[in-house]
């Protein structure tokens, strides 16, 4: 996917009913188990892990795992392990294997001390293998545009679904686009549900929600995947809200300048935040005035 070009009108579902705890760690350290490649979080008297209430919003996670999915390809498992540690170290711990730890915390009033450096140093909770991050990572951006795909070639978009789903990385014979053109047009929808049955799947469960003492169906999230997963599917879906976590729609666009995803705040819009990419939004708009008041006559 070329991803300098600028991806609109997609909206992307608010994940604020997932209450879970996620942690930021201070530091982490590259190891091995069970003969594979893993990042350990790291815990030291005193530096407790941030603590927030729940995940980004939905659009914001998509858009960061769906970059970081770009930065790792190509990349020895090494050089993985360095980047999922720095963005672990700016975002949050992707995995959490045994539940919310903060609550339980907060309920048994344990030595915080003691307790962290039991779950993350000897224990060793808080790990991430490698080779399975960058799969899960791979897998979702895979799905994430395929989705995108998927809604352009229902709303008669083929310019777009082309576009979009030029970057995925697949066999032939698991190809979207090439089944959608090897198939008539009266058999098409039937590409288009094979397809989406093939985007993994969220799993639900029941869960007893110690704030409110009351059990509430919710998704079953252990990772910020899961938790991706979950504003992919409201946006799919045409029976689930696609409000964000700010109550209103947002739109997803990929930067003209540095190629990655942002979220749109207005239709023009076209280039990300960052103070290099509006660097070059700035100059191109200067020499497009240049050009205009020359054209005019008034500028020598």
């Amino acid at each position: 996917m070329d991803l300098k070009r600028e991806l609109t009108d997609y909206e992307i579902g608010g994940i604020g009913d997932i209450k879970k705890h996620t942690l930021r760690f201070h530091s982490y350290r590259i190891g091995t188990e069970d003969g594979k490649l893993t990042i350990f979080a790291e815990y030291n008297p005193g530096q407790f892990p941030k603590v927030y209430k729940g995940y980004p919003s939905g659009q914001e996670l998509l858009i960061e795992l769906c970059n970081l999915n770009l930065e790792l390809r190509n990349k020895s498992l090494e050089e993985c392990a360095r980047i999922l540690i720095r963005w672990s170290l700016e975002n949050m711990h992707p995995y959490y294997f045994y539940g919310d730890d903060v609550a339980h915390l907060e309920m048994n009033n344990d030595d915080p001390n003691g307790f962290w450096d039991c779950m993350v140093n000897i224990l060793e909770s808080y790990r991430v293998f490698v080779e399975d991050m960058v799969r899960d990572l791979e897998q979702l951006y895979t799905d994430t545009m395929t989705a995108f795909a998927i809604r352009s070639l229902m709303e008669g978009k083929l310019a777009d679904a082309q576009r979009i789903y030029d970057g995925v990385c697949v066999p032939e014979q698991e190809n979207l686009l090439r089944e959608w053109y090897r198939t008539d047009s009266a058999h098409r929808p039937l590409v288009l549900q094979r397809f989406v049955e093939k985007i993994s799947k969220l799993n639900m469960g029941l869960e007893y929600d110690l704030a409110t003492g009351q059990i509430q169906l919710q998704p079953s999230v252990n990772s910020v995947v899961d938790a991706a997963y979950f504003g992919l599917a409201r946006f799919m879906a045409v029976n689930a809200s696609a409000l964000d976590d700010y109550g209103g729609k947002t739109n997803i666009a990929f930067c003209q300048a540095c190629g990655k995803a942002f979220i749109k705040r207005g239709n023009r819009q076209k280039y990300c935040g960052t103070l290099e990419c509006q660097s070059v939004r700035n100059k191109l708009k200067s020499k497009e005035y240049y050009y205009r008041e020359k054209a005019k006559g008034k500028t020598k």
